[in-house]
């Protein structure tokens, strides 16, 4: 039977903007085993003062709570297998990610899960990930499909694949709980093999996106039956669990026209496009005159 890795989530209680209770991660977790997960890294957000204060407090909070929701799931049988890691918000302080207690995916200073702001633009980014990988730590850009500047950093994705970083699109996005126009674009890289992990970025339960990864994976299977879809959902991510090297395309081109699809993206129009919290716009009809 295939494992089924969830490695960015936020099932954990009572640390960031996931449950609050216990019994709420519990419910989460629950619901993962419903739709097939049997692995789920909890990857708490770490932000800027986190990254710049006494982290120590912080993280040993953390590792606390984990370690009593993994007591719990141990308790009710749940058969699914708990890993801790942290989504650490883009700054230069990043670069000390393998100094910090579970800033990399399984404290295995082999990968870290980086997201940038959804609405700014942030600078001096490829410099700090190389800085990242010649200390030996992978990173993986968090959902870019959400970013609002997507197309501003087009090229710099790009850049970031052959340097060596990995890119991870959250399944709501595929499925078009995060927008119209995020679906766009996360189906873009799918489709042209620039997105390598497929995860849920789930924070709270009773939450429609939920964990619907294999629903997504089965969704693009249909479409894109030449790919093999499934791997973004179990080899690549156990790798990065386990803390082993795969191998990715590291040499992408574009084999879509920039300007094309840039241009079918702004079809769509929204008040808060990339967030997929607006409502459409209705195009006025324009009466033909003679």
């Amino acid at each position: 039977m295939p494992r089924y890795v969830d490695l960015h989530n936020h099932f954990l209680f009572d640390v960031d903007d996931g449950p609050l209770l216990i019994e709420d991660s519990i419910t989460m977790l629950q619901q993962a085993v419903k739709n097939g997960i049997t692995d789920a890294v909890a990857t708490p957000h770490q932000y800027e003062d986190d990254q710049l204060g006494d982290f120590q407090e912080r993280q040993d909070m953390i590792l606390r709570h984990f370690n009593e929701l993994k007591k719990r799931v141990e308790e009710e049988a749940l058969p699914i297998e708990l890993h801790l890691g942290s989504e650490l918000y883009f700054t230069s302080e990043i670069v000390n990610a393998g100094d910090v207690p579970y800033y990399t995916i399984n404290d295995n200073k082999k990968y870290a899960l980086i997201e940038f702001s959804l609405n700014w633009h942030p600078e001096g980014y490829k410099e700090v990930f190389y800085e990242l990988i010649q200390n030996g730590i992978t990173p993986i850009l968090a959902h870019p499909e959400r970013y609002a500047y997507f197309w501003e950093m087009a090229e710099d994705i790009i850049d970031l694949v052959k340097m060596g970083a990995f890119l991870q699109i959250n399944a709501g996005s595929l499925l078009g709980y995060q927008g119209v126009q995020a679906r766009f674009v996360s189906e873009m890289l799918l489709k042209e093999g620039l997105a390598h992990i497929i995860c849920s970025d789930a924070h709270r339960p009773r939450r429609v996106m939920g964990f619907n990864m294999i629903r997504a994976v089965e969704t693009y299977k249909v479409k894109y039956p030449d790919q093999d879809i499934d791997k973004l959902i179990s080899d690549y991510p156990l790798k990065v669990v386990q803390g082993e090297v795969f191998e990715i395309d590291d040499e992408p081109c574009y084999r879509f026209n920039l300007d094309k699809q840039y241009k079918k993206w702004r079809r769509y129009y929204f008040f808060h496009n990339m967030l997929g919290i607006g409502k459409r716009k209705k195009r006025i009809k324009r009466k033909k005159r003679y």
